[in-house]
């Protein structure tokens, strides 16, 4: 399935968990708070795997941006990374082994989920808590490791993104290189995802194609953008149009209108982009609208492929 992106293949990821946890009633807050639904609702994060299956994502996004020990260190849980890494993927597998059509089954190494459209980032999407130091070599230390964990947990790609540190430059650029190039060195393919503005610059400050460059020459094989709003995304496709590796589009949406989002997620699909993605705001009926325009009204069974 993934190396259909390079015949023209297109493929949805799932939303954003912390939007379809709340069309369920279910709020998060604080520290970790994916990480500790891991922990403390395993059953929780099953049903979620299954319904953005149920909606229509082809690439399923395990909740690990969150079981770094980093992140983890904040609510004194440094220590459980690889437990809680393995229990998010095992949760996952095990969804995707049950689905009725083949199902790729993504490690995110590094926070997910774009700013908001005001420009702040969503509560708990911040891979470097304040209290703790970010020492360059500690953070690609921490991104190689975490890679290995999550190989070894049975992932069959990663989706590599930098730390947000806007007040360090050089640091946040170094993160994206170090998450690109962990991802790799593990042999599974990486999809690099870049946060960018509407300017067409990461937050601090590369130009996208310079950060789609360092990307792909750090071992990525798929290009994926993130964006508060689709309102600028096919401009910056047409600026990428001639790179050799595939692109995609993580889209947010403020303004939770579904069928506006699925719209401009299909336009985008059809101006270059192969893969597609919720960002932040993105819930599961949001793919569910995409993967009605893209391929009709049939809903994907609910019921596990025959043996």
């Amino acid at each position: 399935m993934l190396s259909g992106l390079e015949t023209g293949r297109q493929l949805l990821m799932s939303s954003d968990p912390a939007a379809s946890l709340r069309t369920r009633g279910i709020a998060l807050s604080g520290p970790a708070s994916l990480a500790r639904l891991v922990r403390e609702a395993p059953s929780i994060v099953s049903d979620l795997y299954h319904e953005e299956i149920a909606a229509g994502a082809d690439v399923l996004c395990a909740l690990t941006s969150e079981t770094m020990p980093r992140v983890l260190g904040e609510i004194g849980m440094a220590f459980r990374a690889a437990a809680l890494t393995g229990t998010a993927v095992e949760l996952a597998l095990d969804a995707a082994e049950v689905a009725p059509r083949p199902i790729a089954v993504a490690g995110v190494l590094g926070a997910l989920g774009p700013r908001s459209a005001s420009g702040v980032f969503p509560a708990g999407s911040s891979s470097i808590p304040p209290s703790m130091p970010a020492a360059s070599e500690r953070i690609a230390e921490e991104y190689a490791m975490h890679a290995a964990r999550l190989a070894a947990a049975g992932c069959e790609l990663i989706i590599a993104r930098g730390v947000r540190a806007d007040l360090n430059k050089p640091l946040a650029r170094m993160s994206r290189r170090a998450a690109n190039v962990s991802a790799s060195t593990t042999q599974l393919t990486t999809w690099a995802m870049l946060d960018l503005e509407p300017n067409g610059f990461t937050p601090d400050g590369e130009a996208l194609e310079e950060a789609a460059h360092s990307a792909t020459e750090a071992g990525a094989n798929a290009i994926l953008f993130e964006m508060a709003s689709p309102a600028v995304e096919l401009p910056m496709l047409d600026r990428m149009s001639s790179r050799d590796a595939p692109l995609g589009l993580v889209l947010g949406d403020s303004d939770d209108n579904t069928e506006t989002w699925a719209a401009n997620a299909k336009a985008a699909l059809d101006g270059g982009a192969r893969i597609l993605g919720g960002g932040h705001g993105v819930n599961a009926a949001h793919i569910a609208a995409l993967r009605t325009l893209l391929r009709g009204g049939v809903k994907p069974s609910m019921w596990p492929r025959a043996l």
